[in-house]
């Protein structure tokens, strides 16, 4: 089986590529980074791979992990630039070194030393992207409690002195804005591809890729390359991909609850519920959704925010790719499939 946090073409594409891996007799890790691979080069929604969500100074960087169900490993990287094979190059930290997780220029020259080829990230079309924003006063951006005032100006920004009071309403009303800007469907502006595969025998496996936040700071680092936050698997018990908003993932392990969870006994649906709820209680804007698959092959999910569709492929639907779709939780109840 595998699941992938989102459908539609070019992340169905990425589905297919993952079952046919699999189908070929490739190794659940095999699955989920050649499937995040084929999101890469198809610059699926242009939230995956090179061509996309620019940084402040214009520059794509990338953020991708792979995480084995059997062994427990990880590989990582995380602001990688000038490397189009993110997921690939997560796969090579995991086999080559004995870290979990590589960064900046050290992640982008441990990959050119592995031979993954190297060149710009950029796209006429993702120039336009910053080129537009720099237009637009920088906005929105990530920024509060600074000077000069940026919900008006660019910076460069220097720590402003205020209220503590003032700075948490400040803070939630950029978070509100940033996320308004980044989802404004269930279709666009998403930032993360999260697989899990599972192969014949039981192993599992997981990945995550995403080039991050639209007009992030430079240096940012999503959940999309932290083991727990944007994926999680344990072949004993299943595994979980996240897709939304990777700051917010990053306080919250929401992979490795829901995969706690389903140790404990909680349904796949019931264990992404309770972790988007946990996250809700204390960021009631939040905006993402979690996608969970047991070992014995139930799936399901929960989305805060918006609406959410994820896509399958198993054996029992003969490898066809198939869609679900799943109801914010503060509509509707979610769904759980066999």
């Amino acid at each position: 089986m595998v699941i992938n946090t989102w459908a539609g073409p070019c992340f169905g594409a990425a589905t297919a590529a993952a079952w046919e891996t699999l189908a070929a007799g490739g190794s659940a890790l095999d699955a989920v980074e050649k499937g995040c691979t084929r999101a890469e080069e198809l610059q699926c929604d242009r939230t995956v791979g090179f061509g996309g969500s620019p940084d402040e100074s214009g520059e794509t960087t990338l953020d991708a992990m792979v995480f084995d169900g059997d062994s427990m490993r990880a590989g990582a990287v995380a602001d990688l630039r000038r490397i189009k094979a993110a997921t690939s190059a997560a796969r090579l930290v995991m086999d080559h070194t004995r870290h979990s997780l590589l960064a900046g220029e050290g992640a982008s020259r441990f990959a050119m030393l592995m031979g993954l080829p190297s060149g710009s990230l950029a796209t006429s079309e993702s120039r336009m992207m910053w080129s537009k924003w720099r237009l637009d006063r920088c906005q929105p951006n990530f920024w509060h409690n600074v000077s000069p005032d940026p919900a008006f100006f660019c910076g460069p920004y220097r720590p402003a002195q205020q209220a503590q009071q003032q700075a948490q309403r400040q803070e939630l009303a950029d978070q509100q804005q940033i996320q308004q800007h980044r989802w404004p469907s269930r279709h666009e502006g998403h930032d993360t591809i999260a697989m899990v595969a599972i192969q014949a025998g039981g192993s599992t496996a997981a990945a995550a890729s995403s080039n991050g936040a639209t007009h992030k700071v430079p240096g940012r680092v999503g959940d999309g390359a932290i083991p727990g936050g944007g994926a999680y698997a344990d072949s004993a018990v299943g595994g979980c991909g996240a897709t939304g908003d990777g700051d917010v993932h990053l306080r919250f392990l929401p992979c490795y609850q829901v995969v706690e969870s389903m140790r404990q006994g909680l349904s796949p649906t019931q264990a992404a519920e309770d972790a988007v709820r946990r996250i809700v209680k204390h960021v009631p804007a939040f905006v993402g959704a979690l996608v969970a698959v047991s070992k014995d092959g139930r799936h399901g999910g929960a989305a805060h925010g918006w609406q959410f569709v994820y896509s399958v492929a198993s054996g029992a639907s003969g490898g066809v790719v198939e869609t679900v779709e799943i109801n914010p939780i503060d509509s509707s109840s979610s769904m759980e499939q066999r």
